[in-house]
């Protein structure tokens, strides 16, 4: 399922490769990374049984079996009827190969694995990790800035959102189903990272959100 094309964001450029250099992505020279992906054909119920109950799920899972070990933690969660929908296993298998290039990228056997059905970071914000790893699978993506549009001062003085955006038209949303790469308040050298945040349609609704950190 993964595709073909990168974007690069950093400040105003945009730059597109292949998805074989994805390995090659230097996290220093970038503030944020985002893979765009085409949404696979999903039967039209599987997202909503899934989310009929809330999904809280958060485990260090190892790079070589995460197949396994996501789908050891998604039985535990859902019923017989979404385990024998035929877009479960292609689900979990999108996931446990995220997981892989994600710890090959990071450089760690091991990463924490989380998947919310929940999402309520209202204000913009950078992650206090090294680097994050967000994946929307249903309801809106995340929401961005770039760095040119935001007052980082008031950011770090703890203003309000109306303060932190000098640009409301340069807000941008991360595709469903896209790979976005964030880098974090922990990352050693490079620039500032790319403020984000929860967007308000999925604030008080289901949406399902894959987040990979490093493993603290």
């Amino acid at each position: 399922m993964l595709l073909s094309i990168v974007r690069f964001i950093n400040m105003s450029d945009v730059k597109n490769i292949d998805i074989r250099d994805l390995n090659k992505i230097n996290i220093a020279d970038t503030c944020l990374n985002i893979i765009d992906r085409e949404k696979p054909k999903i039967p039209k119920t599987f997202f909503k049984e899934l989310l009929f109950e809330p999904i809280n799920i958060n485990k260090v899972i190892k790079k070589e079996i995460a197949m396994v070990e996501i789908k050891a933690l998604l039985d535990k969660v859902f019923n017989k009827k979404i385990q024998n929908n035929i877009f479960y296993n292609k689900w979990i298998k999108d996931m446990a190969n995220i997981c892989e290039i994600f710890a090959s990228i990071i450089k760690y056997n091991n990463i924490n694995f989380s998947l919310k059905s929940s999402r309520a970071c209202k204000r913009y914000h950078i992650d206090n990790v090294p680097i994050r790893l967000l994946v929307t699978y249903f309801g809106k993506g995340t929401e961005w800035v770039p760095r040119h549009a935001c007052d980082y001062a008031a950011y770090y003085r703890g203003e309000n959102n109306e303060n932190i955006v000098l640009n409301k038209n340069e807000k941008k949303f991360i595709n469903t189903w896209s790979i976005a790469l964030f880098k974090g308040q922990k990352f050693r050298g490079g620039k500032k990272g790319i403020l984000h945040r929860t967007p308000d349609q999925v604030l008080n609704k289901p949406s399902l959100l894959m987040c990979l950190d490093c493993p603290s």
